[in-house]
């Protein structure tokens, strides 16, 4: 799994993964994730543009970000989700439970007025 975090505007982070997110890589994730909340962070933006897979696992651990930026009013949000990523997040009933996004470029820009 490639994991690349940039701070894209001051509080504004931006994690884009490469590969399949599954239970060998999701550790990883987490773990790169997580820390980031202890960061002045405002808002957190996956980018899935480049994870062509995600199982049950790559979900818990989002679902796990998303529990930790409900509780430090953190906005969490994921972007580039091509439709098999997507179906799998529909399938699982949390489509609507998190914020998502075409690109990562739409949601720094919807910074603006923030």
């Amino acid at each position: 799994m490639d994991i690349q975090v940039n701070e894209r505007k001051p509080g504004v982070f931006v994690i884009s993964l490469g590969g399949d997110l599954d239970m060998s890589s999701s550790p990883q994730v987490r773990n790169i994730l997580l820390p980031i909340f202890d960061k002045s962070v405002s808002h957190m933006i996956v980018d899935l543009g480049d994870v062509p897979y995600i199982d049950s696992s790559g979900i818990a651990t989002f679902v796990e970000a998303l529990q930790l930026s409900r509780k430090g009013n953190i906005r969490f949000s994921l972007a580039g989700a091509c439709r098999r990523v997507e179906s799998i997040f529909d399938l699982a009933c949390l489509k609507n439970i998190f914020e998502m996004a075409p690109d990562s470029n739409q949601l720094i820009e919807g910074e603006q007025g923030r």
